[in-house]
């Protein structure tokens, strides 16, 4: 099954999203050059006095002519650092998303605030990615195939799981369970963390993982994660093209 984020195709190629952490076209700039073809837009990671919705509508609607853009604004639950209420992270998100001015929506599977942000989305007939993570370890692949079989059912355009592989047995059912559902036409983001997960930020997108994620500045916002650069590279000497 073919999708798109904006204009971008989803399921041939291995695309990049370059994760955005603070209001700057010049970041967007850099990461265009550096081989993304998405922004994400964190919110959670913007300076306070960017966070308000008026500042970031204003940022979307220069953003947007040039990428498509994923809004999240990630609970500290699973690795995001908002600050206020769980009321205040959705109504930010929600708000941002009513503006019209993004591609895609990136909300957590097990957020009380889920139904809220799949709902606004529909409106604006743009793709939900529901999301779940795990710092600490990895659930088993029958566990995790319930999960993203869930995610569908509730609303999930795009299934996205991000957890830490232990263990090259765990990275490897990871691969698996990546190649089983994408073969069935199912639209998934498969991410590892961690020393054993971290290669899976190149390799999973040959197994069908339709998005890998890049930093654009010094740090990474992830565990292992790359630089857009970094993934570029990689991805272009492996040459990969999914049928």
């Amino acid at each position: 099954m073919l999708n798109k984020i904006g204009d971008v195709e989803l399921g041939y190629a291995p695309v990049i999203a370059a994760v955005l952490n603070r209001l700057s076209m010049d970041a967007v700039a850099r990461a265009d050059a550096s081989g993304a073809a998405i922004i994400e837009l964190r919110i959670d990671l913007l300076e306070p006095e960017e966070r308000s919705v008026e500042r970031v509508k204003e940022f979307l609607t220069t953003l947007r002519l040039t990428m498509p853009v994923i809004v999240t604004n990630r609970r500290r639950e699973e690795g995001g650092s908002f600050t206020g209420t769980e009321d205040e992270r959705i109504g930010i998100l929600r708000s941002v998303v009513a503006t019209g001015l993004v591609d895609a929506v990136d909300i957590e599977f097990l957020a009380d605030g889920r139904d809220e942000i799949i709902e606004e989305a529909k409106k604006h007939h743009i793709p939900v990615i529901l999301s779940f993570h795990d710092f600490y370890g990895m659930p088993a692949p029958d566990e995790l195939l319930e999960l993203i079989d869930g995610m569908y059912k509730a609303g999930g355009s795009i299934a996205k799981v991000a957890v830490t592989p232990r263990t090259a047995h765990d990275a490897l059912n990871l691969l698996q369970l990546t190649h089983r559902v994408s073969s069935n036409g199912q639209p998934l983001i498969t991410i590892g963390m961690g020393d054993w997960g971290r290669h899976l930020r190149v390799i999973a997108p040959l197994y069908g993982s339709v998005l890998t994620y890049g930093f654009i500045e010094d740090e990474p916002v992830a565990p292992g994660q790359f630089s857009v650069r970094e993934l570029s590279d990689m991805l272009a000497k492996l040459k990969p093209l999914r049928q």
